[in-house]
């Protein structure tokens, strides 16, 4: 997904990859990535028994990444890595409390 989110209110972004990627750099910035972005890691989370990275994504190493400036949420399951998150508008601490509350909801459906 391409497309600045520097500005504006507080949005929600999701994305997923149709395999498991352990680079997280490439899974915000999708088909725009470019070998010089980097996520900045914040470590592991667990919601509802269910292990997730949480990243931050700095403007500086994503330029037109829709999740710049993001705190994100990510983990691999049946072959597939998501990965969703906030606009960091109030702090990164209180902005993976958020993401962490969507998580303790969120449900992967099928088709």
């Amino acid at each position: 997904m391409v497309g600045t989110s520097n500005v504006g209110a507080q949005h929600l972004a999701i994305t997923a990859s149709p395999r498991p990627l352990q680079n997280y750099a490439k899974l915000v910035n999708g088909p725009a990535w470019y070998p010089r972005a980097k996520v900045l890691s914040l470590g592991s989370v667990e919601v509802d028994g269910e292990r997730m990275h949480a990243i931050y994504v700095p403007p500086a190493t994503n330029d037109g990444s829709m999740f710049m400036h993001h705190v994100v949420l990510v983990w691999s399951v049946n072959g597939h890595t998501y990965g969703f998150g906030f606009h960091n508008r109030r702090g990164i601490r209180r902005t993976l409390l958020l993401d962490k509350q969507l998580a303790a909801h969120f449900k992967l459906v099928r088709p």
